[in-house]
């Protein structure tokens, strides 16, 4: 028998907004102007949140500051905090850290790829973040997806969960058999590439996409669809790929995680919105997971909280007879079985899905199923 536990209640897809990349030099009016909509529709915004900003050739920095080599406190930017702190108090963001100063190596490596000792600067910027928006982080994302097992270790020693990419590159980039000058080649191959691509055409649809994630404890992981997800070119592949991630979860019903760069659509952080198709591409996004009947817009914070709950529901099957036990009170715990179970007063089937739902599970008191014969 089959027996998959639902992260969501009431079987719900649990959908999740993840944008990088902000810090001291991002102006109210560009996070306003992107996620007013997905607020008023009950979207929630991960902002994950560059503690103290270095001025690097990257296009999170605007043109002026890129060659400044200058560190920048997102502290310092008095309207921004006063901004999301009413946010973090509606409810309507939460803060994650991103990396320290988002420096990336020459090759192309995050300034977490390598192993190397950057407890310090978890610290520091964990600190920034506290001092300024008067929360402490729960969650890490490192620059460019990019993190060694030391670091990722290093993390969950601090108290902070990361929230990283697994592909079979960055398992072969932490592999720690792989010699150092090899990983050295294959970044150094892709960072020549990427740049090509920035050169010219829609390179920036890239950085926008959904992906399917999975809660572990201690850490929270994200996978692509396919390989050639990483390689969107157009608006046309993008939607395609919202499609197959949406056909992939109804059935699974596994949280997805729709990531996006705010300030993307301001080419050259110009002062209102000038990628205007890539920004009608993101609102058709959301559109297409908004139609969804059986979404559940969340936050990090509420996921993996649930998911804790959910991976500590003791189930027992004894012949016919199935026991559950939890030690939190759940309310709506779901699950798929492909077992025929006996009518109870408990449990609310969903035919078409496959979905059985136990409206509470109660602290310390078993509930007994009954499999049919």
């Amino acid at each position: 028998m089959v027996f998959q536990p639902l992260l969501g209640p009431y079987g719900k897809l649990p959908i999740l907004i993840r944008d990088d990349d902000t810090n001291f030099f991002t102006k109210t009016n560009m996070l306003e102007s992107i996620y007013s909509k997905a607020w008023k529709d009950g979207y929630k915004v991960c902002l994950a949140i560059v503690p103290f900003q270095r001025g690097t050739n990257d296009i999170c920095v605007p043109p002026d500051i890129r060659i400044s080599d200058s560190h920048f406190s997102v502290g310092d930017n008095k309207a921004l905090v006063h901004y999301l702190k009413d946010k973090i108090r509606s409810g309507t963001i939460e803060v994650l850290q991103h990396g320290f100063s988002h420096h990336n190596t020459n090759d192309g490596r995050g300034e977490f790829g390598y192993d190397s000792d950057r407890k310090k600067d978890i610290e520091l910027g964990r600190n920034i973040i506290k001092q300024a928006f008067e929360v402490n982080p729960k969650f890490f994302v490192p620059p460019g997806e990019d993190i060694a097992n030391e670091n990722l270790v290093a993390l969950i020693e601090s108290g902070l969960i990361p929230i990283y990419r697994q592909t079979f590159f960055d398992t072969f980039l932490r592999n720690s058999f792989v010699p150092a000058h090899i990983k050295h080649i294959a970044t150094r191959a892709l960072a020549v590439k990427y740049k090509h691509r920035t050169s010219y055409g829609n390179w920036a649809i890239q950085l926008v996409k959904p992906v399917i994630i999975s809660v572990a404890q201690g850490r929270i992981s994200w996978s692509l669809a396919s390989m050639k997800s990483s390689n969107s070119s157009s608006f046309d592949s993008l939607f395609k790929l919202t499609d197959k991630v949406i056909e992939s979860c109804t059935i699974s019903r596994s949280p997805v995680c729709i990531i996006n760069h705010y300030h993307l659509y301001y080419y050259d952080w110009n002062t209102s919105i000038t990628r205007k198709d890539l920004f009608q591409a993101w609102k058709q996004i959301l559109e297409t997971f908004d139609r969804l009947k059986f979404g559940w817009k969340v936050t990090f914070s509420e996921l993996y909280e649930r998911a804790n709950q959910i991976r500590n529901v003791r189930i027992v099957k004894t012949g016919s007879k199935i026991t559950l036990e939890s030690g939190t009170h759940i309310r709506g715990f779901s699950f798929r079985t492909t077992a025929s179970l006996e009518p109870s007063a408990s449990l609310v089937f969903d035919e078409e899905d496959k979905i059985v739902t136990i409206d509470d599970l109660i602290p310390d008191k078993k509930l007994i199923l009954y499999e049919k014969s």
